[in-house]
């Protein structure tokens, strides 16, 4: 693993996968629960190599990482790099559920209200700190129960994947295409995932 530098030989297949996409693999790291690691092979390594510049660009311009996971630093190995990240949990410990899975469990009027809330909080932060979501999906967000309540985090896809990403730098540009952006999100699978999830519950 590097931490300053150098490239070391490391055997990642002792430790837990806790989650997978088509381009990485997300580890729990052995020796700190708080923290992940994720991993993509050097071969097909886009997505990190972006999602590392425009984290290291955000901790430059002082952005406070509250609705996403810290980052820590830079993993590699000979084939592989990747990024030591926080692991997004409850105040618990547990695992946090992603968007659908948390409204399947949690379905009522008051419980709605309060994840949209949590969502609007989200959107806040984003056009505050001009942070750029590449992807808006059930799956790329997360659910976390905290002490006052519950904060929705992004913990996938942000920067702008354009070859000159003007909206990471600027910011009117980049707050329009936020909004556009969460305006499809939210009419777009926001709204039918709770209508769906509502008319399957009706069922029950």
């Amino acid at each position: 693993m590097r931490t300053s530098g150098d490239q070391q030989s490391y055997d990642f297949s002792d430790w837990e996968v806790i989650g997978k996409g088509t381009e990485r693999v997300c580890y729990k790291h052995p020796d700190d629960p708080r923290r992940c690691v994720k991993l993509s092979p050097k071969s097909n390594s886009k997505q990190t190599h972006r999602e590392i510049r425009y984290l290291n660009f955000l901790k430059k311009r002082g952005v406070p990482f509250t609705f996403i996971p810290e980052f820590y630093q830079v993993v590699e190995t000979k084939d592989f790099i990747g990024m030591e990240v926080e692991l997004v949990s409850n105040r618990d410990g547990t695992r946090a559920l992603n968007l659908e899975h948390y409204l399947m469990a949690h379905h009522s009027p008051v419980d709605i209200e309060a994840f949209k809330q949590a969502l609007e909080e989200l959107k806040a932060y984003l056009l505050e700190f001009n942070v750029i979501p590449c992807d808006l999906l059930l799956s790329n967000m997360l659910v976390v129960e905290e002490e006052e309540g519950i904060r929705v985090r992004l913990i996938d896809g942000y920067g702008a994947a354009e070859f000159i990403p003007f909206s990471n730098y600027i910011p009117v540009v980049g707050r329009k295409k936020i909004q556009r952006k969460w305006d499809k999100f939210i009419n777009n699978i926001i709204e039918p995932c709770i209508a769906r999830i509502k008319e399957e519950a009706s069922k029950c």
